[in-house]
């Protein structure tokens, strides 16, 4: 059976017109932040040159153009635009607003795009009212913060920490239907390439193209001389939504992108992620990819030898440019194996592992002196919060009640699209799709569990929000337009046994 509604829906080329305007915004923007100072150009030029692009993406009528712009420059490949200081001139543009209050061009970015949204007849998510708990409940926090002691600058940070969350609100009513998922990903696919390159780039070189080009060696040299390995991690976020759309559109059995295609995307995306050694995303894309065994009419070992043909050629054309890249990848699988000690009883997986014995039992100790509420946003919660232990920082900011609401609100929306995923028209709208939005999930919460803290409020990182929005923006487009077919239709809405 077609499992997508619309039969006449086209298959999406590799490349497009679109494809070629956004890698030349995506280069014009690194030459705007990192060559402009370097020939001379007065920073109030740049900022300018910023604020006037901010009105024309407010005019423009190709939102899924700008977004995924806006996408990629924030969790940039190559750590570009890392803001590595308060004064660094080689990132995105801060404006003062006031004595030590800044907003940044991302900021500004968002509250254009909520202004955008509240100017027009936005059609609402499936996901609405959760948003609105969200934002609700940080405003609460904030509230009894001013009881427990909060700084002028805490509360600008706790502000900031908020706000992104307004795109869960806003990303579905921009990209509200399947076509423009499905442009989405047209558009973004192409940069998981350029992530692996310059993975391959800071391999070799050990520095970030963001270090080479602003001439500030803000990490060092990114090896570890004690394992022989070169940890290189960046644009994680983009590069697991890019694994996701792969995985979600190899599901359908109407084919809107080439498969070889989509199959590379999975195993460039995997390799540029295991390059970085980083335990918690590998064991998370391990997770997404379990979502295969769900699929009706996947052909699991037909794409297994296709899989494993694209890893060869890629593995040998790679190696003669950069010899030591099969070693740097066993070294990462060598790294995901200390886990095993856990399973032994050493916590510290071999000494590779402080979240369970030092960091965890740190942010605890701390939570146990205000275990109902927590310290919400407080200067205590500032000085104690630690992004790699996501659950602990959980308890910690919002108590025992703070955490509760958030494992409610992620149950609930979990359940919602497993249960909009039985009936009968979103199956043929999104197929055996659900179960890789489901997994997706999974996985995403598997990261904040183990390597750095995702759900909840914890830092201004819009990325980490965009990784849940994109996720819930696609269950909401496709489960959307199942429904609406039925409606105009009027078919039954029945569910699947």
């Amino acid at each position: 059976m077609n499992n997508y509604i619309d039969s006449k829906v086209k298959a999406y080329p590799i490349w497009s017109r679109d494809n070629s305007k956004l890698l030349l915004a995506f280069i014009l923007t690194v030459i705007a932040v990192y060559i402009f100072p370097k020939l001379g150009i007065p920073q109030i030029i740049i900022k300018l040159s910023f604020l006037f692009l901010l009105l024309i993406i407010f005019y423009s009528k190709n939102d899924v153009f700008w977004l995924s712009w806006f996408f990629v420059i924030s969790d940039a490949p190559g750590r570009l635009f890392t803001v590595t200081s308060g004064s660094s001139i080689y990132r995105l543009p801060m404006y003062t607003i006031m004595s030590e209050v800044s907003l940044g061009f991302n900021e500004l970015f968002l509250l254009m795009y909520i202004i955008k949204f509240l100017s027009r007849r936005s059609k609402l998510s499936l996901f609405n009212k959760y948003a609105i708990l969200i934002i609700i409940y940080g405003i609460f926090t904030i509230g009894y913060s001013f009881i427990l002691g909060i700084s002028q600058s805490n509360l600008i940070s706790s502000i900031r920490t908020i706000l992104p969350w307004f795109w869960l609100l806003i990303l579905p009513a921009f990209i509200s239907d399947p076509k423009s998922v499905e442009h989405l990903f047209q558009l973004l696919a192409p940069f998981v390439f350029i992530c692996f390159i310059l993975s391959i780039q800071s391999q070799i070189t050990g520095e970030y193209l963001h270090n080479i080009l602003s001439g500030e060696s803000v990490y060092g040299f990114l090896g570890e001389a004690e394992t022989d390995i070169v940890r290189v991690s960046h644009a994680a976020h983009l590069l697991f939504i890019l694994i996701f759309f792969a995985l979600f559109y190899l599901s359908m059995e109407r084919k809107i992108f080439n498969n070889t295609y989509l199959n590379l995307i999975i195993i460039i995306g995997f390799f540029t992620i295991l390059l970085s050694a980083t335990r918690g995303w590998i064991i998370a894309l391990l997770i997404l990819f379990s979502s295969v065994f769900f699929m009706k009419g996947y052909n699991l070992m037909k794409q297994f030898i296709r899989m494993c043909v694209i890893m060869g050629i890629l593995i040998y054309i790679v190696q003669v440019i950069y010899p030591s890249f099969l070693f740097q990848i066993s070294k990462s699988v060598e790294r995901l194996s200390t886990l095993e000690a856990l399973t032994e009883g050493d916590l510290t997986a071999g000494g590779t592992l402080a979240r369970l014995t030092e960091r965890g039992p740190r942010v605890m100790k701390e939570f146990e002196q205000s275990p109902i509420i927590g310290w919400g946003f407080s200067n205590h919660y500032f000085a104690y919060g630690d992004m790699h232990v996501g659950n602990q920082s959980m308890l910690l900011q919002g108590g025992i009640v703070g955490f509760a609401f958030w494992m409610v609100i992620f149950l609930l929306l979990f359940y919602n699209i497993f249960i909009y995923g039985r009936l009968y028209c979103v199956r043929l709208s999104i197929g055996s799709g659900i179960y890789v939005i489901l997994f997706a999930l999974i996985a995403t919460f598997a990261i904040h569990s183990s390597s750095t803290h995702m759900w909840g409020f914890y830092g201004t990182n819009q990325e980490k929000i965009f990784h849940w929005t994109y996720i819930l923006t696609a269950a909401n487009a496709y489960i959307n337009y199942g429904k609406s077919y039925v409606n105009s239709n009027k078919l039954k809405n029945t569910v699947y046994a």
